[in-house]
């Protein structure tokens, strides 16, 4: 075996698995530091909710927030909202010319219609006398009717009567300079709102003025909420612009809400919170129609509170993440060991000279160690990306070498306990390029999916590819020299020339290149191709049944065929193991892109490897054990029907 033959990169790639349990111990400190999340529900829908239970807004809320709510999101009002209520008029009297004029604003809607920006001339301040403010400007009147005037004044007041903190919904617009986001935000400050999240389909200052909006929210230690799927322009900047003042917010939006019952959306939110570091989750309502629809929506609250806190994660007001300041020497371990890995690799396929391997070997240390110690996030990732390209392929040839070229003609299940082993050992070796991978990533932006590992699809392929080649190849199946291994191809590739195709290998290599072809469409973070129905209801089940679901093509594929094909490998059947290795390969790169996902918590990851390896290897047994009988057992029976065939004949 390459490990027990190069015992000092063995030791090499151990350090490296050190140093990512050091560096993962800090991001687990901040992940288990940092359970509340907060439950903020929509105003408008809390007053059509006072609306149909014949309450006030102030009691709908103290019901709401006795359920579990946590937090009041309220939208700015904008000049069009005004109008259509009646509440302003908007329009051009003669007597002002061509200019646009207000009718009926308040002196706090003028005070927020002047940090937009727009130049207003006050004509009637009212007040005294009772009569509204009136305004005009030189702006045409569509673009007066786009601009925010402020939070509704009812609706902060209703949120401090009974003490919840409100969330700002704002609402971007045009032309923002510094100076109008800063009386913006001093704004904000003054109702004590410390919360944002944009509105529309962009965050403010989308329009090149994103830097001056990051630098004034933190001058008044506001933090923005970056809505996930929701694909606003600007959120990635802004994002990682407003670190550390930045949390993760999922909402279900009210189209959606049409299409679900309240078991999966309680389900959707507590998953989004325990796997995706989620720490505000936006709630819509279910019902408004009847008098019961209050209590209908606080079980709904208390529901989502519930699953919350027997996770561990309170509903509380959310806070923001602490970055996991991973040490630089540990750094510095796991790029050794990386290069570690690397070098066992190439031992696996060829033998080098001792000085050869000394020099590749600190060649690639002292790169990888550059690259990482260097904090730049391409360095990390390309650090990342390569181990997540050598773990599996080692892995495989793990799985692989050492085995018998010809077949033992011994009962397969003879082999069982060895290819338990074989296959644990090949698990560890994938699961130590996952630790790796996550501990070099483990920065706040990874974290809060700022940022994210790169090169998810080409991370599937190329293992998977290389096992492939090195199998077919014949170099995969022990390691030889140069000039051997070179020969292996050579001559592999002329026997391959020189034999037909049949149709079995023709429609073998169509299905392979199928599941490839869906796993790289499934992977990354858009995958090209949905879920079956079929694959949502064994997902429903095993949410229920285990503690973290497993992937499925771990744990129904990938790990039951690496399974079986190691046990064919090691009965010498190796056109047989070699089918299964590559389909196995699946489930080597999927165990690695698991520890990819920053944004999931490093307990879930460990979790949901440990689970698809176990139920994998489950899976495989038993299909092992059905459908090797042994041999012997057949003969016997053939025998004993032989045996009665004769003695009925003597009868007759």
């Amino acid at each position: 075996m390459v490990f027990k033959q190069n015992r000092f990169l063995t030791l090499m790639l151990a350090l490296g698995v050190i140093g990512a349990a050091w560096a993962l111990s800090q991001r687990y400190k901040v992940e288990t530091n940092n359970r509340a999340v907060e439950i903020a529900i929509d105003y408008a829908e809390t007053v059509k909710l006072a609306g149909a239970s014949g309450l006030t807004v102030e009691e709908t809320l103290m019901r709401l927030k006795k359920a579990g709510a946590s937090s009041l999101a309220v939208q700015e009002t904008t000049v069009a909202d005004l109008a259509a209520s009646g509440s302003v008029q908007i329009g051009r009297p003669g007597q002002y010319d061509s200019q646009t004029v207000i009718l009926g604003l308040s002196h706090k809607m003028i005070d927020a219609l002047s940090s937009t920006g727009l130049d207003i001339e006050m004509i009637n301040p009212g007040g005294a006398s009772g009569t509204a403010a009136i305004v005009r400007t030189k702006a045409q009147p569509d673009y007066v009717l786009s601009l925010p005037v402020g939070l509704p004044e009812q609706a902060v007041s209703a949120a401090s009567t009974v003490g919840m903190p409100v969330v700002a919904r704002l609402i971007s617009y045009p032309d923002q300079d510094k100076d109008d986001i800063e009386r913006s935000a001093a704004l904000l400050a003054q109702n004590g709102i410390r919360k944002v999240i944009f509105a529309g389909d962009e965050v403010l200052g989308f329009r090149g003025g994103i830097d001056e909006v990051a630098e004034v929210f933190k001058k008044h230690n506001i933090i923005y909420g970056s809505v996930e799927f929701a694909r606003q322009k600007g959120d990635g900047r802004l994002s990682a612009k407003m670190l550390p003042n930045m949390i993760r917010v999922h909402s279900i939006t009210a189209a959606e809400m049409g299409g679900l019952d309240q078991p999966t959306a309680v389900e959707r939110f507590e998953k989004a919170a325990k796997e995706r570091n989620i720490r505000l989750i936006y709630v819509r309502m279910f019902d408004f129609g009847d008098p019961d629809s209050l209590e209908k929506n606080a079980d709904y609250i208390t529901s989502i509170a519930s699953n919350l806190e027997s996770e561990g994660m309170g509903a509380k007001p959310a806070r923001i993440f602490d970055d996991p300041s991973v040490p630089i020497p540990a750094v510095i371990l796991m790029a050794v060991g990386a290069a570690g890995g690397a070098i066992l690799l190439i031992l696996s396929l060829v033998r080098l000279k001792a000085s050869l391997v000394w020099f590749g070997f600190a060649f690639l240390a002292v790169i990888f160690a550059s690259l990482a110690a260097s904090g730049i996030p391409i360095g990390l990732k390309l650090v990342a990306f390569s181990t997540a390209i050598i773990f599996p392929s080692l892995a495989v040839l793990h799985a692989a070498s050492n085995t018998p070229n010809t077949p033992d003609n011994k009962p397969i299940r003879s082999n069982l306990w060895n290819a338990i082993v074989r296959f644990t050992g090949v698990v560890i070796i994938t699961g130590a390029g996952g630790l790796i991978v996550a501990g070099l990533l483990s920065k706040l932006e990874f974290m809060l999916r700022i940022d994210q590992f790169s090169g998810v699809k080409m991370a599937h392929l190329i293992p998977i590819v290389a096992a492939a080649f090195m199998l077919a190849s014949g170099i995969g199946w022990g390691s030889g020299t140069w000039n051997e291994q070179k020969e292996r191809v050579v001559s592999a590739a002329k026997r391959l020339a020189e034999q037909p195709v049949l149709f079995w290998q023709a429609a073998l290599a169509f299905i392979l290149i199928g599941m490839v072809g869906i796993l790289l469409a499934r992977s990354g973070n858009e995958p090209g191709v949905g879920v079956s129905g079929l694959e949502l209801k064994i997902r429903a089940m095993l949410d229920t049944l285990l503690v973290v679901r497993p992937r499925t093509k771990e744990f129904l594929i990938g790990h039951p065929a690496m399974f079986l094909g190691i046990t064919a490998a090691l009965g010498g059947r190796r056109n047989l193991a070699a089918v299964l290795l590559v389909v196995g390969t699946i489930g080597e790169v999927s165990l690695l892109n698991t520890f990819c996902h920053i944004h999931t918590p490093i307990a879930i990851s460990v979790l949901r490897s440990i689970i698809g390896a176990a139920l994998g290897l489950a899976i495989g047994v038993i299909l092992l054990i059905i459908f090797s009988r042994p041999a012997g057992d057949a003969g016997h029976k053939r025998a004993s029907k032989d045996s009665g065939r004769k003695q009925v004949g003597v009868q007759k």
